[in-house]
């Protein structure tokens, strides 16, 4: 697993801990899998079950407890540390603050996990992401020029950063409207009060 895969398993599992804690590892996986996370994370059970344990051994979690429901066997609940409360931030600002130009991971983990920061900080990162959006297509730019000059890239190697630019343009446009509804009062953030009922903090469905 690369540094990048296993730095997205690591806060998609515990921003699930999070933000529905106590909670066991069968509901961490069957609500992972609601947010299709083996489509854009390329995350399994076994990694979602692999991480709960390292993030266990890791001081990032702690086991609550057992639950049993009927005939099922005991399932261990588990709950975020203090520490973990520090590295689930680390990691969540660490992702939201830096635009991948092929791949839409960190915008994903900002949507998942913004409830967890404040209005204003979304607010700043959103900002932030689009410049970066309009650097790395200007960068893009620049490669495909230098495919153009080269004497021995192939010339249809442009098309990958055409379809990165793209993909960043779509992102662009997302990034604006997600911004917009956010300045406009929608969703709740850290510190506020959500004028609706929240799922987070219950595990029974």
């Amino acid at each position: 697993m690369s540094n990048s895969s296993r730095h997205a398993t690591r806060l998609i599992v515990l921003g699930a801990v999070h933000q529905f804690q106590p909670v066991h590892g069968y509901f961490v996986r069957r609500e992972l899998m609601t947010w299709h996370v083996d489509e854009w994370a390329n995350m399994h059970a076994g990694s979602i079950y692999n991480a709960l344990r390292t993030l266990k051994k890791d001081g990032y979690l702690l086991e609550d407890g057992t639950e049993t429901e009927g005939n099922r066997p005991e399932r261990t609940t588990y709950s975020v540390t203090e520490e973990g409360e520090v590295e689930f931030l680390r990691l969540l600002r660490q992702s939201i603050w830096n635009v991948e130009p092929f791949d839409t991971v960190s915008a994903t983990m900002l949507v998942s996990f913004m409830y967890a920061l404040s209005r204003k900080e979304i607010i700043s990162a959103l900002e932030h992401r689009l410049t970066e959006i309009d650097a790395r297509i200007k960068t893009n730019g620049f490669n495909v020029a230098d495919v153009a000059q080269s004497k021995t890239t192939p010339v249809y190697v442009r098309e990958i950063f055409e379809l990165s630019s793209a993909r960043l343009q779509g992102e662009k446009q997302w990034t604006l409207t997600l911004l917009g509804r956010i300045k406009d009062g929608e969703y709740f953030f850290a510190g506020e009060t959500p004028n609706m009922p929240d799922r987070r903090h219950s595990t029974r469905r």
